[in-house]
């Protein structure tokens, strides 16, 4: 039964990364065979993790429904990333995706969001096109959207719904395997400080990686978004790290108040 799960899991992995070469017209058939050959990789990865009895590097591995959530979010990501920039590859017009994304474009649009002053940042160092452009804006907007929108929801679920399950049978180590917990009020007093640092690093990564993007037109080409199968991947885990970021501080502190509640005298 668990190599069947680790089988379904990594097939799922790969059917996701290979997406965009599978929905875009546009899509070659060397972007195909190199998504499939990224997906392969990943999802051999995962199939290997979930395969084996013991834990290795994906935390939380026992405590579900935490890493159903990141691969939720990313495929909803990918998904609705994808099917606008095909609308925009279609010249299809009232598309509701299309529609959407343009209205969320005006929400986000106010001081201190962090999809404008990316926007600004990016547009002005890259030469890509007026429609490129237009498509970057709505799809940003987009899956900032759905990432926040995630985040909401699966933090109120950590918080409000008996998370994790089995509580009295929680492996701390399993669930973490790499965290090394010494005295219980040590732990505690760690697993906070982790959370606190994945929200820090949540936010620096959402307002500072434009600037690592715009350094990497350095080495790379500065119409890369031009390829709409990089843009997607870009606007994707732009917002799909600092979701996964605020997850983890997320359910770390839930695991802190639960420890709390056993060790504190």
């Amino acid at each position: 039964m668990r190599l069947l799960g680790a089988i379904f899991r990594a097939l799922v992995v790969v059917v996701f990364v290979a997406a965009p070469s599978l929905i875009l017209p546009s899509s070659s058939q060397s972007a195909l065979e190199f998504s499939l050959i990224i997906g392969g990789i990943i999802g051999a990865f995962t199939l290997f993790e979930y395969g084996s009895a013991t834990p290795g590097f994906v935390d939380f591995r026992f405590a579900a429904p935490y890493n159903r959530f990141r691969v939720f979010t990313i495929g909803l990501q990918i998904l609705f990333v994808t099917l606008l920039v095909r609308a925009y590859e279609l010249s299809l017009s009232g598309v509701a995706v299309v529609d959407w994304a343009a209205k969320l474009t005006v929400w986000l649009d106010f001081k201190y969001s962090p999809l404008p002053e990316a926007l600004e940042l990016v547009l002005e160092k890259s030469s890509v096109s007026g429609d490129t452009a237009q498509l970057l804006a709505f799809a940003s907007a987009l899956s900032l959207s759905l990432g926040i929108g995630a985040t909401i929801v699966f933090t109120a679920m950590l918080w409000i719904f008996d998370w994790p399950r089995h509580r009295e049978s929680f492996n701390l180590w399993a669930n973490l395997p790499t965290f090394q917990p010494s005295d219980p009020q040590v732990a505690v007093r760690r697993l906070k400080r982790d959370a606190y640092v994945n929200m820090v690093l949540a936010v620096a990564f959402l307002y500072g990686s434009p600037y690592a993007l715009v350094a990497g037109f350095d080495w790379f080409s500065a119409d890369l978004l031009e390829n709409h199968q990089a843009l997607i991947w870009v606007v994707t885990l732009w917002v799909f790290l600092p979701a996964s970021l605020l997850a983890r501080a997320g359910a770390l502190l839930k695991i802190v108040r639960l420890l709390s509640r056993v060790y504190t005298p």
